[in-house]
């Protein structure tokens, strides 16, 4: 490479002595002019040719891509607003990370067995709050199907007269009878006859592949002003049957997460049903929420954020109690929500995603 460095400043320095020698004649005739042109040619030649030789040695850098090219390598082709999965554009609109709870069983299917009282035992159409819920798991990406389990009249307490393995009329289908049957305590065949029935029978054999445990109760119990805990017996008490039923429905779905979902807004004629009895609506809702976090489970208020309240109950409520079908609508969107970006141990239910957004 020395050697042709040295041929090229020869050829230089070649050039600039011819180039002094004819521009120095230039001042005492003009016979040199043709002669000057002869010169003129043969250094643009060897110019071209030192040109490919610094070329050749690497001492130029190769020609740049143009900037069409430039931008289509540096910059990631991006798919389009129809192509995006729904999963992905549902994240987008969080304002901080958050995680997408996954299926465990090997189909890839999202199981989700319900217990709880009417706000889901009494619709089991198209509309219930269970055919909601597997409809918007679908519009997100998964795959689910809901074992409503959900018997209505229903509260997580036990009646005081009760015990644990007699239960009478107001306990007869309470969280902890209900968790005793999932666990195989107790005999599934004392719900024949009621629509939970097959739905809990079905469950029992997949509990292994059970993904989420949904525990919703709290309406009955402020109904009949059970005391809010009981540290003696606990499954006379709402907050402490709460975390039985929580410990107890991981015991029995090793592989689940468990979301307690408190009682929704409620109100009777214009006075809300919060005002009614020693212990208030809100109270239960409130304790319901303190068992979810003291248990590292998924939470939804229902009572206090999926948007219902004293200004527009009558344009969810159908009874005052009961959720028409915008109210299921609006709840379903809630627990879905949830479920995907909810974080264990912390309330959820004040931020639902908007689903018809996403698929646009």
């Amino acid at each position: 490479m020395r050697r042709e460095m040295k041929w090229i400043c020869s050829m230089f320095l070649t050039a600039a002595v011819l180039a002094g020698t004819v521009l120095s004649g230039c001042a005492e005739s003009t016979d040199y002019v043709e002669e000057v042109k002869q010169y003129q040619a043969r250094l643009e030649e060897l110019e071209a040719e030192n040109q490919e030789l610094r070329e050749q040695l690497g001492l130029l850098q190769a020609p740049s891509e143009t900037p069409a090219e430039t931008e289509t390598a540096s910059v990631p082709q991006t798919q389009s607003a129809e192509t995006v999965p729904e999963t992905t554009q549902l994240q987008t609109q969080a304002s901080e990370p958050e995680t997408v709870q996954e299926a465990s069983a090997e189909d890839g299917l999202v199981r989700v067995l319900v217990l709880g009282d009417s706000i889901w035992g009494n619709y089991r159409d198209e509309t219930g709050i269970a055919a909601r819920v597997e409809y918007y798991m679908q519009r997100a990406g998964y795959a689910a199907k809901v074992y409503n389990a959900a018997i209505g009249g229903t509260r997580a307490t036990l009646d005081p007269q009760d015990s644990e393995w007699e239960y009478g009329p107001a306990s007869e289908n309470n969280l902890g009878k209900m968790t005793s049957i999932l666990l195989e305590r107790t005999d599934v065949g004392l719900l024949q006859g009621k629509p939970a029935y097959e739905a809990m029978q079905e469950a029992i054999t997949l509990k292994q592949d059970i993904d989420l445990v949904i525990l919703a109760y709290g309406m009955n119990d402020f109904l009949s002003q059970a005391p809010i805990n009981d540290s003696d017996r606990p499954w006379i008490g709402f907050g402490t049957a709460m975390v039985k039923g929580i410990q107890q429905a991981r015991e029995a779905c090793p592989n689940a997460e468990v979301m307690v979902i408190t009682p929704s807004y409620a109100s009777y004629f214009s006075i809300p049903v919060q005002n009614m009895g020693s212990q208030a609506l809100y109270n239960y809702a409130s304790v319901a929420c303190d068992a979810a976090k003291g248990e590292m489970a998924l939470c939804v208020d229902a009572y206090n954020n999926i948007g219902i309240d004293a200004y527009n109950a009558d344009e969810y409520l159908a009874d005052g109690v009961h959720l028409n079908e915008k109210g299921r609508d609006l709840y379903a969107r809630s627990v879905v929500s949830c479920y995907l970006y909810g974080n264990k141990g912390e309330v959820s239910g004040n931020r639902i995603y908007d689903f018809d957004k996403a698929q646009e």
